[in-house]
């Protein structure tokens, strides 16, 4: 991740050039990767039954 924030757009002052030159035209936007959430559930659940086990057996 290079920006924590999203960047301020550059503005001209005029009529129809500043609405080309947005951050949101020239930029693509930022996507959520589903692996992530998906890995974390994974390591969520293993540990709930490493934990489980531990209880369990005790």
């Amino acid at each position: 991740m290079t920006h924590w924030s999203k960047p301020k757009p550059r503005v001209i002052e005029g009529g129809k050039a500043d609405r080309a030159l947005h951050a949101d035209t020239s930029q693509p936007r930022m996507v959520w990767n589903p692996w992530r959430l998906a890995a974390l559930l994974l390591n969520a659940l293993l540990w709930v039954g490493i934990c489980w086990l531990i209880y369990a057996f005790s």
